[in-house]
């Protein structure tokens, strides 16, 4: 038995149907973003830094150099000025002296921050300088990149601006002095 002529023009439009849907929705998978194709890019962070800072004791065979050590709180706040991320931070440095600035030091400035979720921050910065302030501080500026094995912000570009106050002597005479200042951390 052959088909009636009804028959095939309803198996022809069924087939034209399915084609026009397919092509339809081929089209539409090419507009719309598949998963890989978005990607968010993260905002640089800023923080807000307090520290203060001593020199070691004194080390042999270092000689011509300002050293120093400290302790001090990293805080982020957010848009509304609420702190959403705080932590505790280490750091040293290393100087050429003013008295002997062609004595072959480089500056170098490591630091530690142990955020409150638990993750780390770690980086050594060699882009480091300080500055004397019409007002006796001393300005700081310190560049670099993130230590890529740290927990939180690893490999982030580093830019951080501050000054240094001097606040006293310790019982050995060595210089206490109090930072403040800002970092921010961009991806």
């Amino acid at each position: 038995m052959r088909p009636s002529l009804k028959a095939a023009r309803s198996a022809r439009r069924l087939s034209t149907v399915t084609v026009l849907a397919a092509a339809l929705c081929a089209s539409m998978t090419g507009l719309t973003p598949t998963a890989s194709a978005t990607t968010t890019v993260a905002e640089p962070v800023t923080c807000e830094t307090t520290s203060t800072s001593t020199p070691p004791p004194l080390q042999a065979g270092i000689p011509d150099q300002a050293r120093f050590e400290g302790t001090g709180t990293v805080t982020c706040r957010d848009a509304q000025g609420t702190p959403y991320l705080e932590g505790a931070s280490t750091f040293s440095g290393t100087l050429p002296s003013p008295t002997a600035p062609a004595a072959g030091v480089t500056p170098v400035f490591r630091s530690r921050v142990d955020w409150s979720d638990g993750t780390v921050t770690t980086g050594t910065f060699t882009d480091f300088q300080v500055t004397p302030a019409d007002d006796g501080a001393l300005q700081l500026t310190i560049k670099g990149v993130n230590d890529a094995d740290s927990t939180r912000f690893a490999s982030y570009a580093v830019s951080a601006t501050g000054q240094s106050i001097h606040v006293g002597t310790d019982p050995n005479g060595e210089v206490i002095s109090n930072q403040k200042g800002t970092v921010t951390y961009t991806p």
